[in-house]
């Protein structure tokens, strides 16, 4: 049985609003959904400083010798590590220079204060270490 002409248009106004409120239901939604907070990225250059970042950041560490050992976080309740530190060397130097990295990629976990360190006692080819060049320290200080 066809439904007379009169009772088309209300049918169709009423298709048309349903799909336009669909429509902005998922755009509300997708743009509600959380972001993932871009990694932190840290080396050398940011030895003996403090840096911020927000639970759930991921903190990667990469020191540009293979000599650096003992790179942990000191506070694993706060900035937990993902993994064990990687060792990668590079053939591309003389022996005796360190060539490769240590990297150690870690999470924060809950806010708080947590340290980052490591040490080397060799600093180049037959060099040691003075002073602070054996020490590596990164304070991070993480936010809700």
């Amino acid at each position: 049985m066809a439904l007379p002409r009169s009772h088309f248009a209300p049918c169709f106004a009423a298709c048309l609003a349903l799909t336009a409120i669909s429509a902005c239901g998922a755009d509300a939604a997708q743009s509600a959904a959380p972001t993932t907070p871009a990694p932190l990225r840290l080396d050398e250059r940011t030895n003996h400083t403090t840096v911020s970042a927000t639970v759930g950041t991921s903190v990667v560490v990469t020191l540009h010798s293979t000599y650096w050992s003992d790179l942990t976080s000191r506070t694993p309740d706060v900035l937990a590590a993902a993994g064990a530190s990687r060792v990668t060397s590079a053939h591309t130097c003389a022996p005796g220079r360190g060539c490769g990295t240590v990297e150690l990629a870690l999470r924060a976990v809950r806010p708080g204060s947590a340290d980052i360190t490591a040490r080397r006692t060799s600093c180049g080819e037959a060099r040691r270490c003075v002073g602070d060049e054996g020490r590596y320290s990164v304070t991070v200080k993480i936010r809700g």
